[in-house]
């Protein structure tokens, strides 16, 4: 679990700075160190090669398809009145449909926003997600990949291991038939949104900030952060502290 963590921050760093040059600061480092003579040909740096519009013409499509993140429709789980039918208390559900494993899970057509009555305080209700993505309840869009691409994110992550983890065997990490829900979504969620990431790291580092993209992008990354984006229930200790970290950059994210 620990190495999921740390695999799911490394894979945010990765997707920040994928695809960006950086070659300018090695260039300044040449330059400074190496005096040069009025004979001597200078090599432009690559902001000189390449223009503010050429960047926004080549490396950006101007497309809003292209910055919107994928989502599938589900159904809404609120019914005609508003409320969510589907209610429990916490014990209730625990008796009822925890399997052997301590794992309560719907897929994404089986209802999985239940209403959850606390056994401490009956007008406590928590709105829980029990499914292994992140649901955006309003829109009733559930951020997750293909079932094709879920190898392939999987992968990504243990095949991108960071530095203290280098040289791990593969089998040590737990599969993903034996992921946490929670884990689960942060390995799809990050991999949706990665290539937004690194887009938006694009526009920052070429201060492209009156670029046509940059309004999509954000609204892009602040509904997966919105309060009505739930995140899948915490079941395991570690997934609580995990849990509690990123509600911790949602709040952040919303600041």
């Amino acid at each position: 679990m620990k190495k999921m963590i740390i695999l799911t921050l490394t894979c945010f760093l990765i997707a920040c700075s994928e695809d960006v040059q950086h070659e300018p600061i090695e260039e300044k480092e040449v330059h400074e160190s190496t005096p040069i003579t009025n004979d001597e040909e200078v090599e432009p740096s690559l902001d000189d090669q390449i223009s503010h519009e050429e960047i926004s013409e080549t490396s950006l499509i101007d497309s809003e398809e292209v910055f919107q993140v994928q989502t599938l429709s589900i159904e809404s789980p609120f019914d005609a009145e508003g409320n969510i039918p589907n209610v429990y208390t916490d014990f209730e559900i625990v008796d009822e449909l925890m399997d052997d494993d301590g794992r309560i899970y719907f897929a994404l057509d089986e209802q999985p926003i239940r209403s959850i009555i606390s056994s401490h305080d009956e007008n406590m209700i928590h709105v829980t997600n029990y499914s292994d993505a992140i649901i955006e309840i309003v829109e009733a869009q559930a951020y997750t990949l293909d079932e094709e691409l879920i190898e392939e994110a999987y992968k990504f992550f243990i095949n991108n291991p960071p530095a203290e983890l280098l040289g791990t065997d593969p089998n040590e990490y737990r599969t993903w038939e034996e992921a946490t829900n929670l884990e689960r979504a942060l390995i799809q969620s990050v991999y949706l949104i990665g290539p937004l990431l690194n887009k938006l790291s694009l526009i920052v580092n070429y201060e492209l900030y009156d670029h046509d993209s940059l309004p999509t992008l954000l609204e892009e990354l602040e509904k997966i952060g919105s309060p009505t984006a739930l995140i899948p229930a915490p079941q395991s200790l570690l997934d609580y502290q995990l849990y509690d970290n990123i509600a911790s950059v949602q709040m952040m994210w919303l600041n």
